[in-house]
């Protein structure tokens, strides 16, 4: 897992068109399942063969796909859904893959949001996550017995409340993260397979490069 400072200023500002978009539909929560990322959670989830790869416990509604449980999001937002994909792989030679796809996209609730422990085994990947925090939160990877923790950044300067994380999901790396503060956290993760994996250095040229 690694942290990448956003530079680009027309790429965060179209961040934050699509955070404030998703943050003024109304958000319901569930009180359960209540965060679990303890470490023995992790180990029972690793020694179990059938654990498919995705998580198995998080507490927030997803917009990755069109249609939630019923629910059907604006025409205006989906088109800002494309839109913001698109420029991301605009002017990267080779990134027009239709492959590129949300893999989530949604707003977490205050304190108790999470998402579960996950090692994405069933569909190995490539992960650009940018999550917008005013409060506090983490990411966090467990690989090769080895933990690497990411807080979220919260700041009034540079990318202000942004945090982007780039990780490579190869079955062995397992993932969770948790929103600890008193606002709601959003969190966008754009999934590249990996067979595309040489294209990330040129999409974190482009997110680092001030423009």
């Amino acid at each position: 897992m690694k942290n990448i400072p956003i530079k680009n200023i027309k790429f965060l500002e179209k961040l934050d068109k699509l955070a404030e978009s998703l943050y003024k539909y109304p958000h319901t929560w569930e009180g359960l399942p209540k965060p679990d990322l303890r470490y023995s959670t992790l180990r029972t989830y690793q020694a179990d063969a059938d654990f498919v790869g995705v998580p198995k416990e998080h507490n927030y509604r997803d917009y990755a796909s069109p249609c939630i449980h019923g629910y059907r999001t604006s025409q205006e937002f989906r088109e800002m859904k494309h839109w913001f994909l698109t420029s991301i792989k605009a002017g990267i030679e080779g990134a027009k893959s239709p492959e590129w796809y949300y893999d989530t996209l949604t707003v977490m609730p205050p304190d108790k949001g999470f998402t579960g422990w996950h090692s994405n085994k069933n569909k190995p990947h490539h992960s650009l996550r940018f999550i917008n925090n005013a409060g506090r939160g983490y990411s966090v990877v467990v690989q090769n017995k080895r933990v690497h923790k990411v807080p979220d950044q919260y700041r009034s300067v540079g990318a202000g409340n942004w945090t982007c994380i780039r990780n490579d999901f190869d079955g062995d790396s397992w993932f969770a993260d948790k929103n600890q503060g008193s606002k709601p956290r959003f969190v966008v993760d754009i999934s590249i397979p990996r067979h595309l994996g040489n294209k990330m250095d040129a999409v974190e040229s482009f997110i680092t490069k001030f423009a």
